[in-house]
């Protein structure tokens, strides 16, 4: 992959990528949007939905994985590989070796791009199985439902079955042919990409076009498939926004609000702990602090108000607005060192409007 000769981001990205003054990033492919992403910390959303799990006592990993799907679908119709759709289903036009060779030329540093890790085949079968194997796996439920939506779309089908697990720190993915869609992936919808504009603006790249911050923030590491945050020293990956919310709006229809309420909890509590204890001897703590969720896809305010240790933000195209809220109580909650509230006035898709205060 090439990187820009100014600020060393890479090219592919600084063009596919869009960061919108909205704190959002919309991703693009040759024809236009395909899907909002956002760079989340390695172990995030695994944890928040494994701590939902132990506290509800039902697991949500399937749903993940079946809202991942359409995103799958989607990233093969921007890889080189999609042509292979055209080919018939047996060995002779679709050999192993040649299937081999194709994945790693051609998805392998795609997916290494995303911080999914590092890809490979170990069988393929047409028409019958593909098995492919993942170094240094990241969120694993997204991987195993972006794989399915691939190998749906490459095999024709509308449904297929999977095993997968990790073997010696590898995420191995076995996948068969099914007989249909699930109900539940007709449910699992994924909502309409819109752009959206507000007041962030960046300081861009000449060359590429990049946020500066974003050059400074990121490091890609395409050997091992691995992204870090620079700041941080963290591990990143990259994450649709729409399979997320598609997942968070069925929990909401199936178990009613006080779900989102447990989430919102969850997210604070695995925040908090990322958080120094002196943040609030930074003068510019919550500017800088809005700008890097920003940049990494979050969402920007359209109003931030602090009075008296409460907050009152305005936003609009956020990638989740219970998970963005719970992000700022985190923070507030630090700096004061107590518990927090939360109110909602305005909770919609597009735009909502809070105050958090202790």
């Amino acid at each position: 992959m090439i990187n820009c000769r100014n600020c060393s981001f890479p090219r592919k990205f600084a063009r596919y990528f869009d960061w919108r003054s909205d704190g959002t990033i919309i991703s693009k492919d040759r024809v236009g949007t395909i899907a909002k992403i956002v760079f989340l910390p390695s172990g995030e959303l695994e944890s928040i939905f494994e701590k939902l799990a132990e506290r509800m006592g039902i697991s949500v990993e399937h749903f993940l994985i079946e809202a991942q799907k359409n995103i799958g679908k989607a990233l093969l119709e921007n890889l080189p590989i999609r042509y292979a759709k055209k080919l018939p289903a047996n060995r002779f036009f679709r050999p192993q070796w040649l299937t081999k060779l194709l994945v790693r030329i051609l998805i392998a540093k795609d997916i290494a791009g995303l911080g999914d890790g590092r890809i490979s085949l170990d069988k393929y079968i047409p028409g019958k199985v593909l098995v492919i194997r993942f170094k240094n796996p990241c969120v694993v439920p997204l991987l195993v439902g972006s794989s399915l939506g691939i190998y749906e779309s490459i095999e024709k089908m509308e449904g297929s079955n999977v095993e997968y697990g990790i073997e010696e720190s590898d995420l191995v993915i076995k996948m068969t042919h099914g007989e249909g869609k699930r109900e539940t992936e007709e449910r699992l919808y994924l909502e309409k990409v819109t752009a959206g504009s507000g007041q962030l603006e960046y300081e861009r790249c000449p060359t590429c076009n990049a946020p500066l911050l974003a050059a400074n923030t990121f490091s890609w590491n395409l050997k091992e498939g691995i992204i870090t945050n620079k700041f941080t020293g963290k591990r990143e990956v990259v994450v649709s926004v729409q399979s997320v919310n598609a997942l968070l709006r069925e929990l909401e229809k199936e178990l009613g609000e006080d779900v989102l309420d447990l989430i919102y909890e969850i997210q604070k509590e695995i925040q908090k702990k990322t958080l120094p204890g002196d943040i609030e001897k930074s003068k510019n703590f919550w500017k800088e602090y809005l700008l890097g969720l920003g940049v990494r896809g979050f969402g920007y305010p359209l109003s931030f108000q602090v009075e008296n240790s409460t907050i009152r933000i305005e936003i609009g195209n956020a990638y989740n607005h219970v998970l963005y809220a719970a992000k700022i109580a985190a923070a507030l909650e630090v700096i004061n060192s107590c518990p927090s509230r939360l109110n909602w006035e305005v909770r919609e898709a597009a735009r909502s409007i809070f105050t958090i205060e202790v």
